[in-house]
């Protein structure tokens, strides 16, 4: 069946989606390049949404559509339980166990807007299946690096995380508050590199250069 999403009105469970179709591809859309490699691969989310609102995203015109516009001070969208939904542990397992084994894939690019705002119930239960059933995928994610620390790193390991991606956007942190409407603290992003590094985990900075109102000394700072 097909599942539409109706204007302004959100798909709260994602279960109710169906698995994705990947038979209608070529198989050679599978083949990917990573790190000198070329690996059986294929992109997948577990979760939609953010509880952040930074101006320059289009997770902002999403939240705008689905009526979601009250945010605080900091950039943090309010009712955001409403609006972030995953799927369950046990549907996120068999369905990577199930592409695993019709379509070999070794290497899952998760798309999920940021990682570690899935319900942390939910991360616990996955990190638990793939340490005991041993899903045997390598996984590459993109989350903010205010959610790490040893607790949650822990689990990122237990469900195979390869690699983590984080949105830095540039070395200013006034400027990411004042002109983007990103509060991260500096030093809690430096620490975050440490500690991925720390535990075997790669690491991906996405920058961005030519900002309205961005000097080049920001440029070459960044």
């Amino acid at each position: 069946k097909i599942k539409k999403n109706r204007p302004q009105k959100i798909i709260s469970n994602l279960d109710d989606i169906p698995f994705y179709d990947y038979s209608i591809f070529d198989d050679k859309v599978f083949l990917r390049p990573y790190n000198g490699k070329v690996l059986r691969a294929m992109d997948y989310e577990m979760s939609r949404g953010c509880i952040y609102t930074c101006s320059y995203c289009v997770e902002t015109v999403i939240q705008d559509y689905y009526g979601f516009t009250n945010k605080s001070s900091k950039g943090a969208l309010l009712d955001a339980k409403k609006y972030i939904r995953s799927k369950s542990a046990q549907r996120i397992y068999d369905e990577l166990s199930t592409y695993r084994e019709k379509f070999k894939i070794e290497f899952v690019r998760c798309q999920d807007t940021n990682f570690l705002t899935i319900n942390p119930k939910v991360l616990k239960e996955l990190a638990e299946m793939c340490d005991n059933k041993s899903l045997n995928l390598k996984l590459y994610i993109e989350t903010r690096p205010e959610g790490k620390n040893k607790k949650s790193v822990k689990i990122l390991k237990s469900i195979g995380i390869e690699g983590v991606g984080m949105g830095i956007e540039l070395a200013g942190q006034d400027f990411r508050e004042t002109s983007l409407n990103r509060f991260a603290n500096q030093n809690k992003i430096i620490e975050a590199f440490k500690l991925l590094k720390e535990h075997g985990i790669k690491r991906t900075s996405y920058n961005i250069i030519g900002l309205p109102n961005q000097d080049e000394n920001s440029i070459l700072n960044t």
